[in-house]
């Protein structure tokens, strides 16, 4: 049964950390939001496919929002506890550090399970749907979205260069398109002019090509030859380059977006092949390792938080924000480590968790003796003097 204690400290971090999803939420997802307006906006796309796709984004940002929200709530309660004098209070009635940790160690098992569950089913799975509703998208709309002087690569074996397009994207002027559909054959067609008729029902595009020439060469044969035509019709079966790219997406599928087992299908086929597998093995360990930073987190978080300073509520935004990019330095460092062969891609998964869980448990030795940490002091005092400066040159204005 928890005390009152417990549940009062419990109630404190719940809170903001709710909020401080909330937040990052929003400010990760906020560039994909006008994204995904945009798309509605101005390439007719329906509102309902465009929610769909916005959903389907929103697993991979959690996955770092998590634990960041976990580490806010833990700072932010513990240091509004700190400037209200409420640590103090409860020090001297016996409750010191080792008896605050239940709520927090309860919250942390939680937030691990929930991070575990983004990672290993819903980041997969919001990649895969976030493909197949592009997939269903586009076999609802038979069109072809071609940009002015541009290499469109809009399917795997069709590249499109347009010099000018008119009339609402249908006309098209001075065309190259090379066609690699046919393996034995490839063909880069030529055309003075064109134009675009869709066909819906049939799901199939039909490109109507002017004064023109077909350039084709048989890759076995080596043999070359030019066709000349007034007028050429082109076709472009959507379903079939739809199933093409369907399972080209399968390939290419980064790794982070992999569900577990795929991974290790993946790694086990690189491996038969005698291909480099150290990318690979980093992002299987990081699957387990990010859900064990949520308890980094809290034994980094939990006598950082309970220190007292001249910042008062404000505290625990800012060594939030310190300890997160610490760990996302470690994160990124241990990548290009690992990429390069520098250390294993075991240690380079767990390298974050271990350097910043080295630091909690020296925080948490030092906390629970109540010895005086210098970095912090000085950090907050230059925090402090950053403030009075600001206060100052706010007042000259």
């Amino acid at each position: 049964m928890p005390s009152i204690i417990d549940r009062y400290v419990l109630k404190e971090i719940i809170v903001p950390s709710g909020i401080g999803m909330g937040i990052f939420t929003f400010i990760f997802l906020v560039s994909k939001l006008f994204r995904v307006t945009e798309m509605v906006v101005d390439k007719g796309i329906p509102v309902g496919y465009a929610i769909k796709l916005f959903f389907c984004l929103i697993p991979a940002f959690l996955v770092f929002v998590t634990p960041m929200a976990f580490l806010l709530g833990i700072l932010t309660a513990l240091a509004r506890l700190s400037a209200d004098n409420e640590v103090i209070a409860l020090k001297t009635s016996g409750v010191g550090l080792y008896k605050l940790s239940p709520p927090v160690i309860f919250l942390s098992i939680i937030t691990f399970f929930f991070t575990a569950f983004l990672v290993f089913y819903a980041v997969p799975w919001g990649s895969n749907n976030f493909r197949e509703t592009l997939f269903q998208l586009a076999g609802t709309k038979a069109e072809l979205n071609v940009e002015e002087r541009i290499f469109n690569a809009t399917f795997d074996d069709l590249v499109i260069y347009v010099n000018k397009v008119s009339q609402g994207g249908k006309v098209f002027e001075g065309i190259m398109i090379n066609d690699e559909r046919d393996p034995q054959m490839n063909n880069t067609i030529v055309a003075r002019k064109g134009y675009l008729a869709p066909d819906p029902k049939s799901q199939k595009l039909v490109l109507y090509l002017f004064n023109g020439s077909i350039h084709a060469q048989e890759e076995k044969e080596e043999t070359y030859r030019t066709i000349n035509f007034n007028t050429y019709q082109f076709t472009i079966f959507l379903q079939e380059e739809i199933e093409k790219a369907r399972k080209g997406a399968r390939v290419r599928m980064l790794e982070k977006e992999m569900s577990y087992h795929d991974l290790r299908q993946k790694i086990k086929g690189m491996q038969a092949r005698g291909e480099n597998v150290r990318p690979q093995l980093v992002e299987l360990h990081f699957k387990f390792a990010i859900p064990f930073g949520v308890f980094i987190f809290a034994l980094v978080g939990l006598p950082l938080g309970m220190q007292r300073t001249q910042s008062g509520r404000s505290w625990g935004f800012i060594l939030c924000a310190l300890v997160f990019l610490l760990y996302y330095v470690l994160y990124c460092l241990g990548k290009d480590l690992a990429a390069s062969g520098i250390i294993s891609p075991i240690l380079a998964a767990w390298f974050p968790n271990i350097l910043l869980g080295s630091l909690g448990i020296y925080l948490v030795v030092k906390t629970a003796r109540e010895s005086p940490m210098w970095i912090l002091s000085w950090l907050d005092k230059g925090l402090e003097f950053l403030r009075e400066q600001w206060k100052k040159l706010t007042r000259e204005m």
